[in-house]
């Protein structure tokens, strides 16, 4: 059944709000992904930020002189938030968000398919029901925020400098390097994939430095936020639209665990490229053992080959140790017609600081 239109009195309650707001900020989850352009129309009429959940990423397009960053509500996106005087959330399911506390006491309006309890502010307004005719209703008359932007640049820059990814001992590929070196190389080639990310201290490079334009352009498992999620959800990217393809971000372990999946991709002749971040080691669960009396070791193994693991399934196996290789591969992975992995070298010493920018 078609969803309800939005309640008169509670979209009167929602404009009375915005209107007399200077400084409002809206926030897109995973339910606003198909009211992306009622949104962008929204966001565009009062001139203000936008920020976008994990699942919400090319709702707004990274490149949108309004988009302001990534809201998980940790700490990277506050000074955002801090300069807030009105919150519109817009299609956000609470299990998008890190379980930390609502810092911002500042009117949230709530837009939803339906009614539900929110663990982190009491809405001042409520609007159930069909999104997009909402969003549209909000931007009628809607008047031009305090916001400019160059003010919102300013953020942005500031967001993606805390959260830079940068090495620190030098051995293989920064991270972030990776994912930039990935999407310039995919332009390059004229290759325009979805990109589907796996759980793991990967996953942070790549949702902030990996470029959105629309919709649906990023598929990452949030909530359950399951190791192996990335390669059979790009092999399904790829089936359902061969045209574009599809690319896995992948870490050792998560790839480790479904290493099965290469063969499927093989055998349909599935256009994807696998990116795996190999450090022989679960990161992100090492970082978090760090702050609980744990012995050391258990988390780490030899460095795996994955190149030949996925050669010996059917698929183009590369690796790359230096940015000179990773381009060669890369050129090679976009050109193939099936799937292909590269099995890159990487430093995980910046993901301590990267995550502590992030969620505080």
């Amino acid at each position: 059944p078609a969803l309800p239109a939005p309640d008169a009195a509670a979209l009167a309650s929602a404009r009375r709000i915005l209107a007399s707001a200077r400084r409002p900020v809206v926030v897109a989850g995973l339910e606003a992904m198909d009211a992306a352009a009622e949104l962008r129309a929204l966001v565009a009429a009062l001139g203000c930020p936008a920020l976008v959940t994990y699942k919400a990423k090319g709702v707004i397009a990274d490149a949108d002189p309004h988009f302001a960053g990534i809201f998980t509500c940790g700490a990277a996106e506050g000074p955002v938030l801090d300069r807030a005087d009105a919150v519109v959330m817009v299609g956000a399911d609470p299990v998008e968000f890190i379980p930390k506390p609502w810092r911002w006491p500042v009117p949230v309006i709530e837009v939803a398919t339906a009614p539900r309890a929110l663990p982190y502010a009491s809405p001042a307004a409520a609007l159930s029901g069909a999104i997009a005719p909402a969003v549209a209703a909000l931007a009628e008359g809607a008047a031009r925020s305090a916001w400019d932007t160059a003010e919102i640049a300013s953020l942005r820059e500031a967001w993606l400098r805390a959260l830079a990814n940068d090495p620190r001992r030098g051995a293989g590929l920064g991270p972030q390097r990776v994912v930039e070196i990935t999407q310039a190389a995919c332009r390059k080639a004229g290759f325009d994939p979805r990109a589907a990310v796996d759980a793991g201290a990967h996953m942070f490079p790549a949702t902030t430095f990996w470029q959105c334009e629309r919709p649906g352009d990023l598929l990452i498992s949030n909530g359950l936020a399951t190791m192996g999620f990335a390669v059979p959800a790009a092999i399904a990217a790829a089936l359902h639209d061969p045209t574009r393809g599809a690319l896995a971000f992948t870490g050792d372990g998560g790839l480790l665990m479904g290493l099965g999946e290469l063969a499927t991709a093989a055998v349909l002749g599935a256009r994807v490229v696998v990116v795996a971040f190999n450090d022989a080691t679960l990161s992100l669960i090492d970082i978090k053992k760090e702050k609980r009396d744990l012995p050391e070791g258990a988390l780490g193994w030899p460095r795996a080959d994955l190149a030949a693991a996925m050669r010996s399934m059917g698929g183009l196996g590369l690796t790359a140790n230096s940015e000179a290789e990773f381009a060669v591969a890369l050129e090679q992975a976009c050109a193939a017609k099936g799937p292909a992995l590269i099995d890159v070298a990487v430093d995980p010493s910046g993901y301590p600081a990267q995550i502590k920018a992030l969620r505080g």
